[in-house]
């Protein structure tokens, strides 16, 4: 059985454009957590993930910008989070506001304790 993420089915057409427009309602149908960080240009990073899977979806105005995602396990996915947050701390990309500076205010901690609450929650 070949898995397809998240983004390739929003890429694909599979998903409706209207079923991301509530989010933490999109994201509880596909049982995964989200965690939303807005950027400087007005668009925010939604990342959805679970045990398997974590997608990263550049939104702006409820619409899908960009999206990857990828499958792995537990340490593939957390080490693809940290990836992300990263990937936002290093380009200055966060909103005025927005911490993502992960060694000096726990950010990322805050985030992996929610999604381990979260996954045994399941």
């Amino acid at each position: 059985m070949k898995l397809v993420s998240v983004a390739d089915r929003i890429r694909s057409g599979l998903i409706n454009p209207l079923e991301l427009r509530n989010m933490r309602k999109f994201a509880q149908s596909e049982n995964m957590l989200l965690h939303s960080i807005p950027l400087k240009d007005g668009t925010a990073a939604k990342i959805l993930a679970n045990s398997i899977e974590c997608d990263c979806l550049i939104m702006k105005n409820g619409k899908v910008l960009t999206a990857k995602g990828g499958f792995g396990t537990a340490d593939d996915i957390t080490a693809g989070i940290m990836n992300i947050f990263e990937h936002i701390n290093k380009r200055k990309r966060a909103a005025k506001g927005v911490n993502v500076d992960l060694e000096s205010f726990g950010f990322l901690n805050r985030y992996l304790n929610n999604y381990e609450k979260f996954m045994t929650d399941i």
